[in-house]
């Protein structure tokens, strides 16, 4: 059911390759950190050849799981051969870095895990590159945590290229699952599009890695993809991985989740989440809750019209609903969300 609405809706929301304006800039910052950072880290005595900065392409752009939004979101993380012994304080390397592409075009700040480069039009942001910063010391990996002021950081042991190989080996070559993935994108986009902090809303690489554990390729009788159940079951097997607590009325007042990176440092991507507010992930688990009992309602729908209306509050207007008598004609459009009281 749904099928062709929910590959027309993937087609829709999906980037299959850079713009060529992402290209250009991105380009332009290697160049930079390339020319400039070894001659920065020269005037703190810091030994580096501009051939051993090596450039890393992660995140979704990686994997193709890239959707379409407001804020274009690039990570590409910056791995340099480093003694960090002797340089024990990677804010101090971070700001090296950030020295490095600081230019009026761009607007350079350290984050805690990474220096963002953001790009503004007429004052609104339209781009941010993040650039991870990795030190390989003695055939390990650690990654520079901590924001410019803050008294916690830390090199942190890490895998870029083994949590790159784990998720390459589970997406590439199962539409399916990169399509779920996309679709549990957007689902966060739709239902977070007012959140006040970063903290508040699960991470894409927690909704990533969930997928590829729980998620369970799903075809009709006939064989074809069901993307419809696919989402459901998926969604609904990352619901029952929560643990709930109630009140003596049975009210829910609580619901935990934990999902670790496949690689070293193993660490639990929802800790952030957790530790900000024990309301964000009952919030998460909540909203996943209303979606799954709305897609189980898709599913029992007799007609696409209405099962489309169900997916249509989980996944936003954009998906198209077919006509209630579900004629195949050039007359099929889009209906709004006003049009009906589901939630």
């Amino acid at each position: 059911m749904l099928q062709k609405q929910f590959e027309n809706f993937f087609n829709d929301i999906k980037i299959d390759t850079e713009a060529a304006d992402l290209i250009e800039k991105r380009r332009i910052l290697e160049d930079d950190i390339k020319d400039k950072l070894p001659g920065i880290l020269e005037n703190h005595d810091i030994e580096l050849n501009k051939s051993n900065i090596r450039m890393i392409d992660q995140g979704s752009y990686k994997y193709n799981t890239t959707i379409k939004s407001d804020v274009v979101d690039r990570d590409v993380a910056v791995m340099i051969p480093l003694d960090t012994d002797e340089n024990s304080d990677p804010r101090k390397i971070k700001e090296y870095l950030k020295d490095a592409i600081t230019i009026p075009k761009r607007t350079v700040e350290i984050k805690e895990p990474c220096v963002r480069a953001s790009y503004h039009r007429n004052g609104v942001e339209t781009l941010h590159i993040d650039l991870p910063l990795y030190a390989k010391n003695n055939g390990m990996v650690y990654l520079a945590r901590g924001k410019a002021t803050s008294s916690n950081y830390s090199w942190e042991n890490a895998d870029p290229d083994g949590l790159n190989e784990y998720l390459c080996n589970h997406i590439n070559g199962h539409d399916q699952l990169r399509r779920i993935i996309c679709y549990l994108k957007k689902w966060k986009n739709e239902k977070y599009a007012n959140a006040s902090s970063d903290h508040q809303v699960p991470p894409s690489i927690g909704l990533t890695l969930l997928a590829c554990k729980y998620f369970l390729k799903q075809v009709d009788e006939n064989g074809k993809d069901d993307d419809l159940n696919a989402l459901k079951f998926t969604m609904e097997n990352i619901k029952n991985k929560f643990s709930c607590s109630y009140d003596e009325d049975g009210n829910i007042i609580s619901a935990n989740i934990y999902c670790y990176l496949p690689v070293s440092p193993c660490s639990d991507v929802f800790q952030k989440m957790r530790d900000s507010s024990s309301a964000y992930l009952l919030t998460f688990y909540k909203r996943l809750s209303t979606a799954v009992d709305k897609l189980i309602n898709a599913l029992n729908c007799d007609n696409e019209h209405d099962a489309a209306l169900y997916v249509q509050d989980i996944l936003g207007e954009d998906f198209e609903v077919p006509d209630r008598e579900n004629k195949v004609s050039a007359t099929v459009g889009l209906i709004s969300k006003k049009e009906h009281g589901f939630g």
